[in-house]
């Protein structure tokens, strides 16, 4: 797939706000050119080019996290960094799957959605459902942003489909 990374550091202002309106443009113009190059990409095998046509799986990502709860003053391994960590993921996903729907409006969802449509939208449903388990300390404004869009990509997916069949990806 086609992969990208967004500096978490970056989207925090001086007093430690994140900017959620920030991150969420970065997301959609990101993943727009993610998948404006699938189209104009030279791929290694003809079978890989095909898979890559047909799915049009990207890998939108961030970095820094880390160094971003650093900043923050909070522990890495600790209730609060992981709520931080499900709540950008959550947010950065959701606008993925947000602007892959209204891509898919503009556009086409991606060709084989039609023989997935309903594993692809119970996916994309799960993940909206798990909102609901991020752990206690998540800035509130990354959630309810994260909310938001999931709605977004669920509902664009159920009314047309989306334009990918995969939008991100975190390096292990």
């Amino acid at each position: 797939c086609n992969l990208a990374s967004l500096n978490l550091l970056t989207f925090l202002d001086e007093d430690g706000t994140f900017d959620v309106e920030g991150f969420r443009h970065a997301c959609a113009i990101i993943f727009t050119a993610q998948d404006i190059l699938v189209g104009n990409a030279h791929y290694p095998t003809e079978k890989i080019g095909e898979t890559s046509h047909r799915f049009r799986q990207l890998g939108l990502g961030f970095t820094n996290l880390g160094a971003s709860l650093m900043a923050l003053g909070v522990p890495y391994n600790s209730t609060k960094g992981r709520s931080w960590a499900g709540a950008i993921t959550a947010l950065m996903t959701g606008a993925a799957y947000a602007t892959s729907a209204r891509l898919a409006a503009r556009l086409e969802p991606f060709a084989g959605y039609d023989e997935n449509r309903l594993p692809m939208q119970d996916v994309l449903r799960r993940h909206r459902a798990a909102l609901a388990h991020i752990e206690p300390g998540a800035p509130a404004a990354i959630v309810e942003a994260a909310r938001v869009d999931w709605d977004a990509a669920v509902s664009g997916c159920e009314a047309i489909g989306v334009r990918n069949s995969q939008a991100t990806v975190i390096a292990p």
